[in-house]
Parts: C-alpha cells; structure tokens; sequence
C-alpha cells in the first residue's frame, strides 16, 4: 500500500530540514584568513629540551610541544629517547592540517606521537571552532629517523597518508619535474611553494610558508652534519634554496636537528643524548649565502667545517672529526 502523501512530505521535510542544518553548520565556521599579505608573526622558545647527563633519569615529554603561533607547532622528540632529537611541524590551515615528519621512535610507549598529534588537533578545533580536519601526514625525506612513528597513524580517520616511496611523494606534491619545479600547495587557504631539494636524499623537499614566512630546509640544511650522498644534487639545491629566499620574504630557515654546539665549526659527538649548549634550530638568510659560498670550497668528498655547520660530502655517517 503507498504511503500517505503526508507522510512523504514530512519525510521530505526534515530531510531537507536537517540538510539544511548540517550546512548551515558548516557554513557557520569561521574561515581563518591566512593572507599573504602580512608576515604571521611567531616566537621560537628559549632553549628546547636536549637531553640529560643521565638519559635513564630524564624526566622531559617524549615529545615537546611549541606553538610557534596559533595555526604553527613545531614539535621535539626527546633526546634521552632517540639521540636524533628530530623537529616535526603541524601546520593548521582551514579544514587540513599537515604533519611533516614523525620521528625517530616508532613505539608509541615511548613515543606517543599520535596522542600528542591527536591532543593537540582537538584543542586547536575546540578553539578556532573547527570541526574535523583532516590531517594530511607527510614527510620532508625518507630516511628513516623522519617516519618511525608513521604507522602510528595508519588507520586513523580522516587522514591521508601521503605514502613513503619517492613515486608516492612525487604524485602528492604533483611534481612532474622534480627537482626544478617550484609548486603551490593549498593548505586550506594557506599556501606553502614547494620545490625539490636532493642531495642529502634524493626525494627531499623544502617548502616557503607564505603565511609564516618560515623557510623550510629539513635535513638537506641545518645546524649540524650534512650528510650529502651526490654533491652536484646538493649544490644545486642549496643554489635553489638560495633564488627561493630572494624571491620571496624569508623570516627564518627551520629544519629537523641540532648538532652542533653554540661554538663555531664544534659539533656534539654522534650519539649525543645531553647538549646543553645547544644554539637555536632556526638560522638565517646570511647562513643560506655561507652555504652556497661553500659550494666553492669543497673540492670533492671529505669533512668541511663552518660556524654553523658540517658538509660531508659522500662521507659515511659514521666518521667523524671528534677527537
């Protein structure tokens, strides 16, 4: 027997009712502006957690937490559980939010990455009135000590994984001309410019914030030993870097370790645990320009010592100039 029109109607009606609802909800969360047009100011801390004497008895977050500003968090695995003491970043923009690099711990025991991922999302929706954001897990190269809690994520709702072999990485980014290209990728309204930066790895990339300004280099530049596997990939990428930070405003370089001590060309022991005298991770404009001055001074594989960093090119992890 058919059903009553009336009850069709009333079907009808609150189906539309509650469609109307659900996007009226949507579209009354506010849109966060992430406008170009003015540099996003953020503050570094102090000094991060680096270690103890004693690394049984260290008592610091497996992870250390920094909101650089509100949509901007750079997180720290601690020392005394991995001697990499690796930077990650969460990127918030509407409706997405990206996490570059997961560590180099996978346990999440002793690294609960994906809690303190997962905390910090719920407080940042909370507050900005957001609703789930799909978090997009990524990386700035695949060696090892970048994606150890990666499966922490595996099956995580709303998430996409954007996947650990350099064809997945490509086809993320949409480099069909790596590593030359430069690519604009939307954040939600935010827009990062992505280019290819091998040398170190032959599938690294960096990225300009256009919000924050924040240049961003991973491991194929930063205070510390830069391990290069192919030295003309390197040099050309480091000139690349180098074109980024003329064409557009650089407020700081931030990057994935520190390694080196607040001496000039003086770098912690491999394996280090404790660095009290660590210097900032975040480096500067004029750094970038003694990079590519270095260019010219290496004249083939072997260990160069800078104020702020090591080149060691097509040198194995494993040597070193400690004592």
């Amino acid at each position: 027997m058919p059903k009553p029109l009336t009850t069709m109607l009333g079907i009808g009606f609150v189906t539309l009712l509650l469609f109307g609802v659900e996007n009226a909800t949507s579209l009354a969360m506010p849109t966060i502006n992430f406008s170009a047009d003015q540099r996003a100011a953020g503050t570094f801390p102090e000094s991060w957690i680096h270690g103890s004497k004693s690394a049984m008895d260290n008592t610091d977050p497996a992870v250390q937490v920094h909101a650089y500003n509100d949509h901007t968090w750079i997180l720290r695995e601690n020392k005394a559980i991995n001697y990499e003491g690796a930077f990650m970043y969460l990127l918030f923009g509407n409706n997405k939010v990206m996490l570059i690099d997961q560590g180099s711990t996978s346990s999440p025991v002793l690294f609960p990455l994906r809690k303190v991922v997962d905390d910090i999302i719920a407080a940042w929706e909370t507050k900005h009135k957001q609703d789930n954001i799909q978090l997009i897990v990524a990386n700035s190269h695949l060696h090892g000590d970048h994606y150890a809690a990666w499966n922490q994520f595996v099956g995580r709702p709303n998430t996409l994984m954007v996947g650990l072999t350099h064809e997945e990485v490509m086809d993320f980014w949409g480099f069909s001309n790596y590593p030359a290209q430069r690519l604009t990728f939307d954040l939600g309204g935010r827009k990062l410019i992505v280019t290819g930066t091998p040398g170190h790895q032959s599938s690294e990339i960096a990225f300009y914030d256009t919000w924050t300004d924040l240049l961003y280099t991973g491991d194929m530049f930063y205070r510390g030993r830069l391990y290069l596997e192919d030295w003309a990939a390197w040099k050309a990428s480091i000139k690349r870097l180098d074109d980024m930070a003329t064409d557009y405003p650089v407020s700081h370089l931030i990057n994935n370790h520190i390694e080196m001590t607040n001496k000039p060309g003086i770098d912690y022991p491999i394996g280090t645990t404790w660095q009290p005298e660590e210097p900032p991770m975040q480096m500067t404009v004029a750094m970038l320009k003694t990079a590519v001055e270095a260019t010219t001074k290496v004249t083939g594989p072997g260990i160069y010592s800078f104020d702020t960093f090591l080149i060691y090119n097509e040198i194995p992890w494993a040597y070193t100039t400690d004592p």
